[in-house]
């Protein structure tokens, strides 16, 4: 898997800011998962580990009650709360330019999601796709999309026309909050999770940009992605291949055409860090089954389809050559050190 997935620290600060309005102290909540509000406002681009913001907002929820509470924090989130990235999509041209740089650049935000730009002849797609085995709360995916559609406003003096919101999350017992944020109501337990927005309407949709400016902002974005190692290559080929995994075993088209890159290219890419594609497909597919035979209760033949095995024979085979034992005999394995 991935390693160390990360968001940014300003998400933090913007539940906390929506805690407050809400009513609520959240000095408590960011104790139980170790974090502290000084230190995050003194630093609002460094990191918190992905399973911490989760868990955080998984108290916020308990706490508020609130299951569209994401919704909220959205209201206080600022394109200058992601610093460089928000800087870049400020000094770009249109709306169609900034749904591709925060689907090229999205790390900055947080690299524990693959997140794709669908190009359609009339529409264009912005889809989060968590990882398997990275926890993410579905209110985070509703305070990224609401944060779009309000930076959106901002940028350009008005509603960016949405053709459909498809969303992972189950049905809410009231949906009104998701209907009243979208103007309409979305589509909920779907595949994947996806604005889509009109294509014309985002060409047209013009920013008070700044060529120049976006130029020395787009380094900057880069310049802090390099430092946090999220433009490697084996990284966006690892990423890719957990989401696509559930869908059966990835190739390396499947994955280049994900990254909008030629086979050729992204081969290329792959042996400058020296790895190959599919030594990122096994690394995955290893790290992955060692997590679901240790951590959950699935079965053999529930995890050879989650890691795009045809059957649980061929997921076997693949297994013991990893590990040098039989899935069955992993899993006890490891369950009996965890009792001891």
């Amino acid at each position: 898997m991935s390693a160390s997935p990360t968001t940014i620290a300003a998400w933090a600060l913007a539940i906390c800011k929506a805690l407050r309005a809400s009513g609520f102290d959240p000095a408590p909540l960011l104790d139980e998962q170790g974090l502290d509000l000084a230190q995050l406002e003194k630093e609002p681009e460094s990191r918190i580990a992905i399973d911490t913001m989760t868990r955080f907002w998984l108290r916020v929820e308990e706490r508020t009650g609130n299951p569209a509470f994401g919704l909220e924090v959205a209201r206080h989130v600022q394109p200058m709360h992601f610093r460089a990235l928000g800087l870049l999509m400020l000094t770009s041209d249109n709306m169609a330019t900034v749904v591709d740089k925060l689907g090229r650049y999205h790390a900055m935000i947080s690299n524990s999601v693959n997140i794709r730009v669908i190009y359609q002849p009339d529409r264009v797609g912005f889809a989060v796709d968590p990882l398997a085995g990275v926890p993410i709360s579905p209110l985070a995916v509703d305070g990224f999309f609401a944060t779009l559609m309000g930076f959106a406003r901002q940028l350009t003096g008005h509603d960016t026309p949405l053709l459909g919101v498809d969303l992972m999350r189950p049905q809410p017992a009231d949906s009104g909050p998701w209907a009243r944020c979208y103007h309409f109501m979305p589509q909920f337990q779907q595949a994947t999770n996806c604005l889509w927005f009109d294509r014309r309407a985002l060409q047209l949709s013009e920013i008070a940009g700044d060529p120049h400016l976006a130029v020395a902002n787009e380094a900057q974005v880069k310049l802090y992605l390099q430092k946090m190692n999220a433009l490697s290559w084996r990284e966006r080929v690892r990423n890719s291949v957990q989401a696509l995994l559930e869908q059966g075993e990835p190739t390396l088209a499947d994955v280049a055409g994900l990254l909008t890159v030629s086979e050729r290219s992204l081969r290329r890419h792959l042996q400058q860090e020296n790895t190959s594609f599919r030594e990122c497909l096994t690394e995955v597919r290893s790290a992955l089954a060692a997590f679901y035979l240790t951590d959950t209760d699935h079965n053999l033949t529930e995890i050879s389809l989650r890691l795009g095995f045809s059957d649980s024979a061929n997921f076997s085979k693949a297994f013991q050559r990893w590990y040098g034992l039989a899935p069955g005999q992993y899993r006890l394995q490891k369950r009996a050190d965890g009792n001891d």
